[in-house]
């Protein structure tokens, strides 16, 4: 058959011609379409996880085993910055002054909601100034003392307390941290006031601890419960409805005749605010993922934490009611830091 001729080849010219001219117009326009979406091929390269606490202390323990799941979940690698100092505050707001591009994120336990509440000149709130992408975990602070203490139960140790004020002492991660309005509600509920000492997160505090410079500390399971089961330290009580799977021998606060000290500590993944819609959709997915994956679920319980991976909006509402909850601690016990 003879090639067309006449219209057929203009026909056929001017369809190549816009073909080409809509694959450039693709091109050019694909970077712009994909930054104004939040996905510019992102990640390819390494996603820095801020942790405001030192290293070894429980919300490290946490951050280190979902930083692994998450970056399986993004197919790019999540390392871990320990940014501690300022009850925190320093790693806070490196975050929160980070370009919200994906690549800095934040793993804070419930301190992050706590300080606002108790400081008069917090320099964050919450909600305002980060993207909440998912609660990661959450669980019961323990009871903890030197071995040598000799108590037995919560009630004890007010007890002693009491009757040797000078020489009870509670250790505290922070100031505004979970276990700090666990303390104070301890000497609320059990009319005793214990001296409370902050330190600069709780792998330090714990150090001191063992040591026996201070007496006594609320503290995550993630990070107490293998100590106890060592036996460098002594538990008393979980501040939990049930005793925790990892541990049970450990009785309730309840159990021991203390009323009045269910408490739970939780750790969340946050992002600087403003962070593209797609990217916190993706980062929402990816935390989900990790929460139902069977290894990172055996290793939270293990630790005394419940996975969680709830999705950005029931995190947020959490958050509200979390900060109403402290808001409220801190107006009966009298909790007030004028900074952090």
């Amino acid at each position: 058959m003879p090639a067309a001729q006449g219209p057929w080849k203009s026909t056929r010219r001017q369809v190549l011609a816009v073909a080409a001219g809509t694959a450039l117009l693709a091109a050019l326009a694909s970077p712009a379409l994909a930054q104004a979406n939040g996905d510019d091929g992102w990640p390819n390269r390494p996603i820095r996880m801020v942790v405001p606490y030192p290293a070894g202390g429980s919300a490290d323990a946490v951050a280190r085993r979902f930083a692994i799941k998450l970056g399986e979940s993004l197919g790019q690698t999540v390392v871990i910055d320990n940014r501690p100092g300022a009850s925190g505050n320093i790693g806070t707001l490196d975050v929160m002054r980070a370009r919200p591009d994906g690549y800095t994120l934040l793993l804070n336990p419930s301190a992050h909601v706590i300080n606002p509440e108790i400081s008069d000149k917090s320099p964050y709130r919450a909600l305002e100034d980060f993207t909440p992408i998912s609660q990661v975990a959450k669980g019961p602070l323990v009871l903890i003392v030197t071995p040598s203490l000799p108590v037995r139960t919560p009630i004890e140790l007010a007890q002693l307390a009491k009757a040797r004020p000078d020489s009870i002492t509670f250790a505290t991660s922070v100031i505004g941290s979970a276990s700090h309005i666990a303390e104070e509600l301890f000497n609320r509920v059990a009319n005793v006031n214990i001296l409370i000492v902050p330190y600069k997160g709780n792998a330090p505090a714990i150090t001191d601890l063992m040591g026996g410079q201070v007496t006594a500390m609320f503290d995550p399971a993630v990070t107490s419960v293998p100590l106890v089961k060592s036996g460098k330290l002594k538990a008393l009580a979980v501040t939990g409805r049930t005793r925790l799977a990892s541990a049970p021998e450990i009785p309730t606060t309840e159990e021991t005749g203390l009323k009045g000290l269910e408490f739970y500590t939780w750790y969340g993944l946050w992002a600087p605010k403003g962070l593209p819609e797609a990217l916190a959709a993706r980062l929402e997915k990816a935390a989900r993922q990790v929460a139902g994956d069977a290894a990172f679920r055996q290793a939270m319980r293990d630790n005394g934490l419940e996975p969680v991976g709830s999705g950005r909006k029931a995190f947020a509402d959490l958050i509200r009611q979390e900060s109403a909850l402290y808001r409220s601690i801190a107006r009966q016990s009298n909790i007030r830091a004028s900074a952090n």
